[in-house]
């Protein structure tokens, strides 16, 4: 089926909606609102508004609509790449719109799923799946609802939701804008794949409710969405290839797709998610090992030989550079508590960090594949920190984040000096045998040029953040050139030039060095389709 009809929500006086008005204002009061976590700052905008349900949210999008004001939307505004930051007209914000709305068990899937409104945090859902607490919904009087808490917590078994972005402070409607992925990609895939169904508002104002397997592309790649006066907008699916590896940049395409993928991962281009159903999965006990090497190549060769074993069922596999063991050690010697953990060992070049199944319950363990695989590869669990009890697993957790926290914070220092300065991190991917051949380039111009640098991130998906701390304008703007000659190289390797973030708009001039002027016609076709006169998001993935 590739037609869909939309509905209107409740009718809402747009004059009651939650709003500031006035830059000034808004620069005053809510100065959160003027950047995100890429620190990229733009406007002047007039209008901040907060709509508290979809019905304030179609009253907001309709009047904007017939102003002809461009509106960004922001969620936790935790993006990289400015997505949420606004270069005129209204912001949206999404924070009221954050309660969880079910937990129910699908039986024919045989899982657990949890529907969310967009602005509720992964942390907290994972918090709600572990504990079995849910707040919003323990008030309610719906038979059903009730029903569905009780068997949920009667349940013996933990569940979890399996996408671990890095910023678990993310929504989950920004997540799913974004496709967001992280450590745990390796093994259980990126956000689309435990998406089951979300709901859009579209500019008429009017929501789509989109369950997963229901609206197919028809065999020649269209969609059909109607409006509730019966208007029609034919939507024509691009047909370029999508790479071998993550990717989060431009739209998704196959042939006969699902409707839900084409909102999943497009940046906010044309609708507005407002609520989300994701799957959840049975959580198996973990052992947590971060094991030391002599250099980079040593670690790069170790990721290599784990991920080519099959009999090791490991959830991520992570990296971290000779620099940014440095950056640790140099945060760990300033307040070894900051860090929360041993200290780093001198002898320490690299490391590579990974969860593995475990049972504490068995008497003795079998690390026999572990301990094969890992000394094959020249390196022994003997340089190595492990844990599994709760309080360790955390402990590694916090450790594993204190990186992009510590780049965030040198950058806000700096911008007080250099306002336009922003962050510089790489989000490619390229198929396994290019690994290599990426790290050198990455090591190779990054020191010639004199930049400060640190890489860790997702290596098991080749898949490395290598951010660069520009200490000045200049050092920015040579920086900017030297990641587009990255970019090129990922894209010729059969890459990604974003594998996790998207592109928003500080990347968005990396999507030519990816797809042709013709596929990029065909994403802007599929944005004018739903959005014609591009107000939703402007400057997200296509330059404003």
């Amino acid at each position: 089926m590739h037609e869909i009809t939309s509905s209107l929500p409740p009718a809402c006086d747009f004059n009651e909606v939650r709003r500031v008005e006035g830059f000034d204002r808004i620069r005053e009061q809510y100065p959160d609102f003027l950047s995100d976590e890429s620190k990229l700052t733009m406007g002047p905008f007039d209008l901040l508004f907060f709509p508290a349900n979809e019905s304030e949210l179609s009253a907001v999008v309709k009047e904007m609509v017939r102003r002809n004001i461009p509106i960004t939307v922001a969620g936790a505004r935790t993006g990289l790449v400015g997505g949420c930051v606004p270069p005129e007209g209204a912001l949206v914000s999404l924070a009221q719109m954050s309660k969880v709305l079910a937990v129910y068990h699908a039986p024919y899937a045989r899982e657990w799923r949890i529907r969310a409104e967009a602005a509720v945090r992964l942390a907290d859902i994972d918090k709600m799946a572990e504990s079995k607490r849910f707040p919003d919904l323990e008030k309610s009087q719906d038979p059903f609802v009730i029903e569905q808490l009780r068997l949920y917590g009667g349940e013996q078994q933990r569940y979890f939701y399996p996408p671990d972005p890095t910023e678990m402070s993310a929504s989950i409607g920004g997540s799913v804008a974004t496709n967001a992925s992280g450590a745990r990609t390796f093994r259980f895939g990126p956000t689309r794949d435990w998406v089951r169904g979300i709901r859009v508002m579209t500019m008429t104002g009017e929501v789509l409710d989109i369950p997963r397997g229901k609206y197919f592309s028809s065999p020649s790649g269209w969609f059909t969405v109607y409006d509730g006066k019966g208007s029609c907008y034919p939507v024509r699916i691009p047909d370029y290839q999508m790479p071998r590896t993550k990717n989060t940049a431009g739209f998704y395409a196959s042939p006969h797709m699902d409707l839900v993928d084409l909102f999943i991962g497009s940046e906010g281009s044309f609708g507005i998610i407002t609520s989300v159903d994701i799957a959840l999965l049975a959580w198996q006990p973990k052992c947590s090992i971060i094991l030391f090497t002599e250099s980079d190549e040593r670690a790069l060769h170790l990721v290599e030989t784990l991920r080519s074993d099959k009999r090791l069922k490991l959830d991520f596999l992570e990296f971290y550079s000779s620099s940014a063991m440095d950056l640790l050690r140099d945060m760990q010697a300033g307040d070894p508590r900051h860090v929360g953990m041993p200290a780093i060992p001198e002898s320490a070049g690299a490391a590579v960090f990974f969860d593995v199944g475990f049972d504490p319950l068995e008497e003795k363990p079998d690390f026999r594949a572990l301990e094969e695989s890992t000394a094959s590869a020249g390196v022994y669990l003997a340089d190595s920190w492990a844990g599994y009890e709760p309080r360790e697993l955390a402990r590694f957790k916090a450790f594993r984040h204190l990186l992009p926290e510590k780049i965030t914070q040198v950058l806000s220092e700096r911008k007080k000096t250099y306002p336009g300065l922003h962050r510089l991190s790489s989000d490619l991917a390229v198929p396994d045998e290019h690994l290599f051949d990426m790290w050198r380039l990455y090591r190779t111009q990054l020191d010639q040029a004199g930049f400060e640098w640190v890489a860790f991130g997702h290596v098991g998906n080749n898949h490395l953040h290598v951010s660069t701390m520009p200490r000045n304008m200049e050092e920015l703007e040579r920086g900017l050139r030297l990641y587009a000659q990255f970019a090129q190289k990922a894209a010729a390797y059969g890459g990604a030039v974003s594998a996790e973030h998207g592109v928003g708009k500080i990347k968005s001039k990396f999507l030519a060095k990816m797809y042709s002027a013709d596929e990029i016609n065909q994403m802007h076709a599929v944005k004018t389709a739903l959005d014609p006169d591009m107000l939703l998001n402007p400057g997200n993935i296509f330059a404003a």
